[in-house]
């Protein structure tokens, strides 16, 4: 009784991604997975993120399992099997194809007994089957205009059938997932070189201090100057921690949104202007200080 116990404890340990594996249709792939679900597998993002775990699993042992979707879909891996398709008379099955592939042609074995319909929906190439009777079984090929091959068998049932049938490519998968982590590996480190960035070296002679500056007193640059045509505006100490004003250069009378770079305290402007504007905030809460170039008129 008790070595029962410890077997049928491991038994609910074994990972459901695996247990898939031997089944001889997809009605039985379906029904199996779904007594031990993939963790994950009740809405299209957690579907997501258990087709990233069996492309884990691919990568790590060499072999991927199905996945049961939403509906009554069966996701197999593409290239990992000759999946039987559970059919059944007077219903119809979906073949779904691996997203952004197109189908080139397809062969059914059984064309008297079987139906099979060639669809592209958008994104999605399809392919619609259904049997005439039970009992029978035939094979259908597909070629996809990527120069995939599609290798079924076609199974059908008096009553049980599965409704979708689809395809997964653990190696895009894992390939997505690896280019992912690079991508944020490059934005870590552009955000890193930017953190770490310094104020060029200037010459004093070369600075230019002829600017003033009006609108609500927090929101007020520092100290302003330019050199080697850009403009450097000191802010507030306490800018860096509430959100910063967006930069506005006047230009024929509009506001032009401009480049810029927050240094070490620093807004850089990558041009001169005559007038600029800094931004914060939209509607009845919306604060303006304004920029002038130039030495402050009398009576200001």
């Amino acid at each position: 009784m008790k070595k029962q116990s410890i077997i049928a404890a491991i038994a609910l340990l074994i990972s459901p991604l695996a247990l898939a594996h031997g089944m001889k249709n997809s009605g039985e792939v379906y029904d199996n997975l779904v007594h031990n679900p993939v963790p994950g597998t009740a809405s299209a993002r957690t579907l997501h993120s258990a087709i990233q775990q069996a492309s884990q699993v691919w990568h790590d042992t060499g072999t991927a399992s199905a996945i049961a979707g939403n509906n009554g879909e069966v996701l197999y891996p593409y290239g990992q099997s000759t999946p039987n398709i559970l059919c059944s008379p007077l219903h119809t099955t979906i073949i779904k194809l691996l997203p952004g592939e197109k189908i080139a042609g397809s062969a059914l074995g059984d064309k008297i007994r079987w139906t099979a319909t060639n669809l592209q929906l958008g994104n999605q190439a399809v392919v619609l089957v259904r049997p005439m009777q039970k009992g029978i079984t035939t094979n259908l090929v597909i070629a996809a205009t990527t120069g995939k091959i599609y290798d079924l068998t076609l199974v059908s049932d008096k009553a049980r059938f599965v409704p979708t049938v689809g395809f997964y490519d653990p190696q895009r998968e894992w390939d997505k997932a690896v280019v992912g982590v690079a991508m944020q590996n490059q934005a870590n480190a552009a955000a890193q070189r930017k953190a770490t960035m310094t104020l060029p070296h200037i010459n004093p002679a070369d600075l230019d201090f002829s600017y003033y500056v009006t609108g609500p007193r927090r929101y007020r640059p520092v100290r302003i100057f330019s050199a080697a045509g850009k403009v450097y505006m000191q802010m507030p100490p306490g800018m860096k921690y509430g959100n910063a004003p967006a930069v506005f250069v006047m230009e024929n009378g509009k506001e032009q949104l401009t480049n810029f770079q927050m240094i070490q305290g620093y807004y850089v402007i990558d041009q001169l202007f005559h007038e600029a504007k800094l931004l914060l905030g939209t509607g009845d809460n919306k604060q303006v200080v304004t920029i002038h170039a130039g030495n402050r008129h009398s009576g200001w």
